[in-house]
């Protein structure tokens, strides 16, 4: 009898874990997403060149920026830091 308990339990522990995998995995698709959008974002300091962008572009605080793409590096393996901010000019 201690056979049968033991391989129910184990079923039903397969079971669960089965479960997990599954909602993890959705939710992987989702933040994955979110992560490819946030990658493909265009980031620009029009600042040193005294332009001034078209109304396509908004502005973005660069610290925002640097802590959204902190944020990403720490849930992907993308490595954002090969991409550089320019520094603003002297306002």
């Amino acid at each position: 009898m201690t056979d049968n308990t033991e391989l129910d339990r184990l079923r039903a522990e397969v079971d669960r874990l089965t479960r997990r995998v599954d909602r993890l995995d959705r939710e992987l698709a989702a933040h994955r997403q979110v992560a490819d959008a946030i990658r493909r974002a265009q980031f620009w300091d029009f600042t040193p060149y005294e332009l001034v962008p078209d109304g396509s572009w908004i502005a973005v605080d660069r610290a925002d920026a640097v802590a959204l793409l902190r944020a990403l590096a720490a849930t992907d393996h993308w490595r954002p830091w090969t991409h550089t901010l320019e520094p603003r000019g002297a306002v």
